[in-house]
């Protein structure tokens, strides 16, 4: 696999790889599956619960339609964003498809400003493994569109201007849901001390 991607070195702008995949040369695109296969999967697997089985059904087909689509991509902001904005679009088709009922909460109010002090970190003395594993089972909890901000945000590193696009809705609607995640996981967090385990 090194010796194939050789003339691809991980300073390649993600542009060239697409161009040059557009121009036929297919080991352009197997450079760019190795370069977000795993924040990918990540994303979707966090989407789905941890559902193993629907998050690889996503992902694979998240790629087929990205080398569909690709020959078309214009370059109009980070690859990752318009990658995992297709991810979330086949994500959102598949549970309308299997839960036609349900319906996902959107926080529509216009609250812009994020709290200054998120209050994430527990003033006692955790081991790392039970911050990490308290965190988890907050953010599980989150709705889903605040949870995806705050993974995106947090995880992948991408601007609230990128989420915005990836969600489709209007960046007021993105820091809304980014201020609720905050909120709620803080007072998980105090709920879960006051429970006993951040004793």
């Amino acid at each position: 696999m090194a010796k194939q991607l050789q003339k691809y070195n991980d300073d390649v702008a993600d542009t060239v790889l697409i161009k040059a995949f557009s121009n036929g040369d297919e080991k352009a695109f197997e450079v760019l599956y190795y370069r977000y296969n795993n924040s990918l999967y990540g994303y979707l697997n966090n989407l789905c619960n941890n559902n193993n089985f629907e998050t690889d059904d996503i992902f694979e087909e998240t790629w087929l339609k990205v080398i569909d689509k690709l020959p078309q991509y214009r370059d109009c902001g980070k690859f990752s964003a318009w990658l995992f904005r297709i991810a979330r679009n086949i994500f959102i088709d598949r549970l309308r498809h299997n839960k036609p009922d349900r319906t996902v909460p959107i926080d529509t109010e216009n609250e812009f400003m994020l709290p200054a002090d998120t209050g994430l970190t527990p003033e006692r003395n955790l081991a790392a493994d039970d911050i990490g594993n308290v965190l988890r089972k907050a953010i599980s909890t989150l709705q889903p569109e605040q949870r995806e901000v705050f993974l995106l945000r947090e995880e992948e590193d991408l601007t609230f201007k990128e989420i915005a696009e990836i969600q489709n809705c209007s960046l007021g609607t993105v820091l809304s849901r980014m201020r609720y995640a905050l909120k709620n996981l803080r007072n998980i967090l105090k709920e879960t001390e006051k429970g006993g385990f951040l004793k």
